[in-house]
């Protein structure tokens, strides 16, 4: 049967997963970090923006995205404008320029929503982690390599650990929709 440090391990990748992406959300601010990790389909896989483009402010608060290698260029576009971050992009050849929208109160509810979506994604992949390792740890339980009561505890120290990461999620989703709507 798992160690429950080993579980809670993969719990805090995908809480720290979670605050990568909320903190990507930065409405009117110009920030290499709104789109740095946004995934692009280049060369076969999804990889990062930053992994395939420099990504910088200009004075104007825009962004400018130059692409390391010109034919990814439209793939970089293509994966910025699906993204529900609400940029305008323009392609200038060689390199992507970014406008952000002004913030009205419209669009910082529509960040917020998808903050708590975020939020909501990261519970379930918890909610998933949970089911897995039960499961294991059941038929473990059945094949007869762990007792009762091995089991009894297992599951009480996952169920807490769940509680709390939950609870964490919750807060990291409620300290992004102060910011949102606050800045």
């Amino acid at each position: 049967m798992e160690n429950i440090s080993q579980v809670k391990q993969k719990m805090t990748q995908i809480l720290s997963s979670l605050g990568e992406e909320l903190r990507s959300l930065r409405p009117g601010r110009a920030s290499s970090d709104l789109v740095g990790t946004l995934p692009v389909s280049v060369y076969g896989n999804n990889m990062p923006v930053q992994q395939v483009a420099s990504i910088s402010a200009n004075e104007q608060g825009q962004l400018i995205g130059a692409a390391w290698d010109r034919a990814n260029i439209g793939a970089i576009e293509k994966a910025i404008r699906d993204s529900q971050l609400g940029f305008s992009v323009i392609n200038e050849g060689m390199q992507l320029r970014l406008s952000l929208p002004p913030m009205s109160q419209e669009r910082r509810v529509e960040f917020v929503k998808l903050a708590h979506q975020k939020a909501e994604a990261a519970r379930i992949q918890l909610r998933q982690l949970r089911s897995d390792y039960l499961q294991k740890a059941t038929r473990e339980k059945a094949a007869g390599s762990v007792r009762e009561d091995e089991l009894t505890r297992f599951t009480k120290e996952l169920n807490e650990a769940i509680d709390d990461f939950n609870k964490q999620t919750k807060d990291l989703a409620d300290r992004k929709e102060k910011e949102l709507l606050t800045s």
